[in-house]
């Protein structure tokens, strides 16, 4: 039974919400309501954030200021929900969030039907929370493993409506299919280059193969000419759909959770100061060897010096790299190192959360390349 602080019924005068606001039982009780809301109107859009919080998600919120209203709360066993009311600067973007547990009790989905420019301001509301909740980061290829999984366990036909990639400063564009190009210097500034009709495994290989990253996909999942699910997948931990959520949900949600969970359990404790004053570093393990060619020296320097509320400072940069970093929106400060060809060791400092060391290893991903994070050894 669910506990919460006010009736679920609308009181007198107040404008009648979506019964998913008010499901405030679990994951399974707000999927539940979401379905029927997209079933009864093909044009409602959901727009859902991954969130990752280790704490009282309550009290989290309560940290975003006084723009964001707690509502109602509720428990059923051990999930809780949050009904928030978020004013923004105009009608437009003020709107209404659900934040529900997942059965991962660290992960959350913050869930809303609000308009486009709402949805545009939650990023920075969510990043309010910081460094006691953030949103997890994808890459490329945990992207196309989504819309992998998702196709081979429906069984059903998953095309591309559009696929939009970034070319990393300093990239060459070898070759470009059926895309448009911003207007920008080729090797001063991103590209964004948007595929559409191609099918979605050679869009994401032909953005690879170019030296871009994936910033986002929207996709059609149907049967014939049936549209099951429409859909959309952001490397910036937002997903989006109409007129179903049940098929991901079921089949990939639970993929989608245990990577961040994985990134979760990673980034934890990687401080001095949790580790008895010994150091935990972590390293990014790169495709290829980029380093080899020096040019890629000062490529990464100027990528690093790039990243939104951090200072840098380069003790060394050839033949191999030392920076140091302290990011200024929690105090965390690193140690960057790059003594190989296809390896950048971070090194955390005395005080590090794992909230800004994902944000430091999404930056390199985005600005720089992309790879796999491991232990350092």
């Amino acid at each position: 039974m669910a506990r919460q602080s006010m009736t679920t019924e609308d009181q007198p005068g107040s404008e009648v919400q979506p019964r998913y606001l008010r499901s405030l039982g679990g994951l399974g009780q707000c999927a539940r309501a979401l379905e029927d809301m997209l079933n009864g109107d093909s044009s409602s859009q959901i727009s859902i954030f991954l969130l990752a919080a280790d704490g009282d998600i309550v009290k989290t919120i309560q940290r975003a200021g006084p723009g964001v209203k707690i509502e109602k709360e509720g428990r059923a066993g051990q999930s809780t929900a949050v009904a928030l009311r978020i004013e923004g600067s105009s009608e437009d973007r003020s709107g209404r969030l659900l934040v529900v547990q997942t059965d991962i009790p660290q992960i959350y989905l913050a869930v809303t039907h609000g308009k486009p420019l709402f949805v545009n301001t939650l990023p920075s509301v969510l990043e309010k929370m910081h460094p006691y909740a953030y949103v997890p980061h994808f890459t490329s290829s945990e992207i196309l493993g989504m819309l992998g999984m998702l196709e081979s366990e429906t069984g059903l036909t998953l095309t591309t409506k559009r696929i939009t990639g970034h070319r990393r400063i300093g990239k060459k564009m070898t070759h470009v299919r059926k895309s448009k190009k911003l207007k920008s210097s080729a090797d001063h500034r991103e590209s964004a280059i948007t595929y559409t009709g191609v099918p979605y495994r050679e869009s994401i290989k032909l953005a690879l193969e170019n030296g871009q990253w994936i910033d986002k996909a929207q996709f059609v999942l149907a049967e014939g000419s049936d549209v099951l699910l429409e859909g959309y997948l952001s490397r910036g931990g937002l997903f989006k759909f109409r007129h179903s959520f049940l098929a991901f949900k079921e089949r990939v949600l639970p993929h989608v959770l245990s990577l961040a969970m994985n990134k979760f359990n990673l980034y934890s404790n990687r401080s001095r100061e949790d580790n008895d004053g010994e150091v935990s570093p972590l390293v990014i393990k790169l495709e290829t060897d980029t380093f080899d060619d020096r040019k890629q020296n000062r490529r990464f320097i100027d990528a690093i010096q790039s990243m939104k509320y951090t200072s840098a400072c380069t003790y060394h940069a050839n033949p191999y790299i030392n920076m140091s970093l302290v990011d200024h929106m929690d105090g965390s400060s690193f140690e960057v190192w790059v003594m190989s060809s296809d390896k950048i060791t971070i090194v955390p400092q005395l005080r590090t959360t794992q909230a800004s060391l994902s944000r430091l290893i999404a930056h390199i991903f985005e600005k720089f390349q992309e790879g796999d994070v491991v232990e350092y050894k």
